[in-house]
């Protein structure tokens, strides 16, 4: 779990420990005391700072900002869509931990969402939105469905996998070639390469 560069070391510590905590010991688990002595301050710095916990976790998870490259628009479809795949892959095994315990969180505890996607995330999506745009653009999807949810038909089942997975405690094999020819399936543009 990777926070935007926060230029407040203080600060970055008190959103890092409070995502760690919220994880581990979930929204009542992750007490200010708790927070502030796993960022090596006093709660009194912590409320200077964020006028309440759930403020402070609002803010830690607007930071958020995974770890993902979008792929390079000018790199050959299925290249790029295996890229993205092995990115996204790399992002839910690095926070294997994390993420089932996040939406848990976040469905028990709707105050946590605030409003909108957050920041951290909606960058990175848009990234990966702007590379099927222009593999549309470039002839090389089709037309009639929004990037948007071409975006999400490729992660969506990806992420379904991953949850399913989780809760089941199996880990389902994945051949990324073929998941990228089944996602092309019917996808392909009127100028089909390659």
């Amino acid at each position: 779990m990777h926070l935007l560069t926060e230029g407040d070391p203080t600060r970055r510590r008190l959103l890092q420990a409070a995502l760690e905590l919220l994880a581990e010991r979930g929204y009542r688990g992750a007490t200010t005391r708790a927070i502030a002595e796993r960022a090596g301050v006093s709660e009194v710095t912590l409320f200077r700072r964020f006028r309440s916990k759930g403020a402070l976790l609002r803010e830690a998870l607007r930071g958020l900002a995974p770890p993902l490259s979008p792929p390079d628009p000018n790199a050959p479809l299925e290249e790029g869509l295996l890229g993205l795949l092995e990115g996204y892959l790399g992002l839910l095994e690095a926070n294997r931990a994390f993420l089932p315990k996040l939406l848990s969180e976040l469905l028990r505890h709707p105050e946590l969402r605030g409003e909108g996607v957050p920041e951290g995330m909606a960058e990175a999506l848009g990234r990966v939105v702007g590379f099927f745009r222009a593999k549309q653009e470039a002839g090389e999807l089709r037309k009639d469905e929004p990037p948007e949810e071409l975006a999400l038909a490729f992660v969506g089942p990806l992420f379904a996998r991953f949850l399913l997975g989780e809760v089941l405690g199996v880990r389902f094999p994945l051949d990324p070639k073929a998941y990228v020819r089944g996602y092309l399936e019917g996808r392909h543009g009127p100028r089909r390469r390659g």
